[in-house]
């Protein structure tokens, strides 16, 4: 299968790869090509790779793919030309209305991906094409990109101001790292200010009065530790009214129900345990509330730790259906 084009001109590029705009031969439509620059070094391709696969997957919300060739010298693949270009031109000038609209889309982009079990790796506006209707599609997914995106290796990348510290400091792409590029990108599109690294993404509602929920959802995104950020389908519940400090009253309640069902799963082992040991190995009183201690101060780990050494004491043997 070929997919003739013809190449117009060049587009802005960076990170991995190299843009064109071209017109497919066939029906005449603009489509958008990108070469992946590097192509000599594996890790790129694998990268490229998986890019391609993510896009072909057709995702919600997601740009998806038209052709791809990876075994091309320079690898490249098709994907529609949108022309509406990328939000990086829209930061600074939208209502609170239009912010309001964009948060709930893309999140809404993020949640259907986390179900796919796919992190993007790089949320930033460059990586968000606006079509003629006004409809979002999330581009370069995995840790591609335009502008100043960095590709360590695999599972890696991301762009300085938006990547969350743990992958600055080397750490794997994840979904609560999406969430803080998620705030970041916010932030850029409300106050028209790039994000840098270490720089505190904390604004006052009183002063953007017309998107007093769209602040208090990038102070929680940009959380510094992972697990104090919202998933994408907390932060689509703040959007539609719902306050953080609620939701984070939840997640602790959540936490102490899942906490007491481990516990009462630790009683109900050692119920079991000691009933064993009453019917078959009839440990004298001290040795079984030893055992039992144990199972509640220690754990059920170290419990099992000591099966074996109760298992070698001498048993007494059945004589008449009675323990003798």
């Amino acid at each position: 299968m070929s997919f003739p084009f013809t190449i117009l001109r060049r587009l802005p590029s960076g990170g991995n790869g190299d843009l064109f705009v071209g017109r497919r031969n066939d029906t005449g439509e603009c489509v958008v090509i990108k070469y992946l620059r590097e192509w000599q070094f594996e890790h790129a391709r694998r990268a490229f790779a998986r890019e391609m696969r993510v896009l072909g997957r057709r995702v919600q919300g997601v740009m998806p793919l038209l052709y791809a060739d990876i075994n091309a010298r320079p690898p490249y693949y098709v994907m529609p030309y949108l022309a509406g270009g990328s939000l990086t031109r829209y930061a600074g000038r939208l209502t609170g209305n239009q912010m309001h609209a964009i948060a709930s889309e893309l999140a809404q982009t993020l949640a259907v991906l986390r179900a796919a079990y796919i992190k993007h790796g790089d949320v930033k506006p460059d990586n968000v094409l606006v079509s003629d209707d006004g409809r979002l599609k999330v581009a370069d997914p995995l840790g591609g990109g335009v502008g100043c995106t960095m590709l360590f290796s695999e599972n890696h990348g991301g762009t300085p101001g938006y990547w969350a510290p743990e992958v600055r400091a080397g750490g794997p792409i994840s979904y609560a790292g999406d969430v803080r590029s998620y705030g970041a990108m916010l932030y850029e599109l409300l106050t028209g200010r790039k994000p840098q690294d270490e720089q505190p993404l904390y604004l006052a509602p009183k002063d953007y009065a017309r998107a007093p929920k769209i602040c208090e959802i990038i102070v929680a995104c940009c959380q510094p530790e992972p697990d104090s950020r919202p998933s994408m389908h907390e932060v689509l519940r703040m959007l539609r009214g719902e306050r953080w400090a609620d939701i984070q009253v939840e997640r602790k309640q959540r936490a102490c129900t899942r906490g007491f069902g481990a516990k009462s799963r630790v009683t109900c082992g050692v119920t079991w345990i000691g009933d064993f040991w009453r019917k078959v190995a009839q440990p004298d009183e001290r040795t079984f509330q030893h055992l039992t201690e144990t199972a509640y101060v220690d754990g059920p780990r170290r419990l099992l730790a000591q099966l074996p050494k109760w298992l070698k004491r001498p048993r007494r043997k059945w004589q008449g259906g009675n323990r003798k």
